[in-house]
């Protein structure tokens, strides 16, 4: 007879796709060991909840009534992120760094609705995990015990590394060069972090220390007592070890189970070409630039090989070229399997879902951390990388070329991916995640008999 105690998780994480997926495959390792679990997101994600038989929790969307989309950040961002690295953040004018600042608005309504959440329901739990990329004051405002997860590139957990963002070699040691980076974010990011400070302080809840401009440390934040980061052993930065805390605990694999159980049928309108098959996509913000979508298409209609499209939310004004079959929305998961290459943005998910299917990868990053999995596709030898400020028909061409015969980048990843698929930091997450909370438990209890018996 199992005695195990079962838990009842609440498990949440900021409307982004990446994230929602990560806290969703975690949901599921939980959940296959006995655990229940309640996911809470917006209402819009209730179906996610719903496929998998865990509860779900609507975010009361009065929260987020003002607010511009955080497309519309992303959007007046991204012609920065069009350059080498250190151009990236240099010369930013006064209406870019207030801009740059004003996500702190976004993060509010996030934490307002969590919070509320977190109140109603706080008798119904034992554990809050939540994948926020920064520590939200509701995190400290809870009486639940919780984890943080980081669904991001991990560089920024290693002290010894390149800067977070940079998309710089862990190969090539070049502080001066680091150290220009980290300055000319500190100035770009000034208000950002002006506004983070005032945000936490503003809830009387423990914050950094405002005069440290090191991403790592104020945006990235340290978990009180437990963090979970989502990234293979086999491609974990231990070249610049150690990570920062033993607080953190690495899982290897959180891969979501896909969308539909029947495998990705290749569409007739490819079987009969020839070329290797080719799935190409830049995420759900990549792929909402209309303009840089259509560039790319022209480019890889003049590909001998055949392409799956992720056309994304504006996908109904693209028209793909004769080799390429696409949807605005595609079964990723089942994609992968079918496929001979991937052609992605290098967002955390879409990277390691690539991986773990064991395909080798182009990575054509945006901004944030997916400049730093495009560089450690490149040091780790399993896929290329192409810049968009370095963007030309010639260049793509020859990469998909030279990506595709080139054998070590499959032996490689094949390696990875076996050692996620056979991986046990699943199952020591869940004994840690149990251990912790029984020894919170012992904990609680112990301060209630000590009270009474003051009392």
């Amino acid at each position: 007879m199992n005695n195990k105690p079962k838990y009842r998780f609440l498990i949440s994480s900021i409307d982004a796709f990446g994230h929602i997926n990560c806290a969703l495959a975690i949901g599921e390792i939980l959940a296959s060991n006995g655990h229940e679990v309640t996911f809470a997101n917006h209402a819009k994600h209730k179906s996610l909840a719903d496929r998998r038989d865990f509860k779900f929790i609507p975010f009361d969307e009065h929260h987020f009534k003002y607010l511009n989309p955080v497309v519309k950040w992303i959007n007046g961002l991204l012609h920065r992120f069009r350059s080498d690295a250190l151009s990236i953040f240099n010369n930013w004018t006064h209406d870019e760094i207030d801009f740059f600042g004003s996500i702190v608005e976004h993060c509010d309504a996030k934490n307002r609705a969590l919070e509320q959440v977190l109140k109603e329901n706080e008798d119904n739990f034992d554990m809050f995990i939540g994948d926020f990329m920064s520590v939200y004051p509701a995190f400290y405002r809870t009486t639940l015990p919780w984890a943080l997860v980081h669904s991001s590139n991990p560089i920024c957990l290693y002290p010894e590394g390149p800067p977070a963002w940079s998309g710089f070699s862990v190969k090539e040691k070049e502080p001066e060069k680091w150290e220009k980076f980290r300055a000319l974010f500190g100035e770009a990011s000034s208000v950002l972090r002006e506004k983070m400070y005032s945000w936490w302080k503003s809830y009387e809840v423990p914050y950094p220390n405002i005069k440290d401009s090191r991403i790592e440390n104020w945006w990235y934040s340290e978990p009180e007592q437990l963090g979970i980061y989502h990234y293979p052993e086999l491609l974990d930065y231990h070249e610049v070890g150690p990570i920062r805390s033993d607080k953190w605990v690495r899982l290897d694999c959180a891969i979501r189970k896909p969308d539909n159980v029947e495998p990705f049928i290749i569409p007739e309108s490819l079987k009969s070409l020839p070329g290797k098959l080719i799935y190409f996509s830049l995420g759900s913000l990549g792929s909402a630039q209309v303009d840089l979508m259509k560039t790319f298409i022209k480019i890889l209609s003049k590909c001998p090989h055949r392409f799956i499209v992720s056309k994304g939310p504006k996908g109904d004004q693209l028209e793909l070229g004769p080799n390429m079959w696409g949807e605005n929305y595609v079964d990723q998961i089942s994609v992968l399997e079918v496929v001979d290459l991937v052609i992605t943005h290098g967002g955390n998910n879409t990277f390691l879902e690539t991986i773990y299917a064991a395909k080798p990868l182009i990575v054509i990053p945006f901004f944030m951390d997916q400049l730093d999995n495009a560089q450690r596709a490149v040091d780790c030898g399993i896929g290329s990388r192409i810049n968009l400020h370095e963007l030309d028909e010639t260049k793509v061409l020859q990469t998909i070329e030279q990506t595709l015969s080139n054998p070590s980048y499959v032996e490689k990843i094949v390696k990875i991916s076996d050692s996620m698929k056979s991986t046990k930091s699943r199952e020591n997450l869940v004994k840690k995640i149990e251990t912790f909370l029984e020894n919170h438990q012992k904990n609680v209890i112990k301060s209630n008999v000590l009270y009474h018996l003051k009392g």
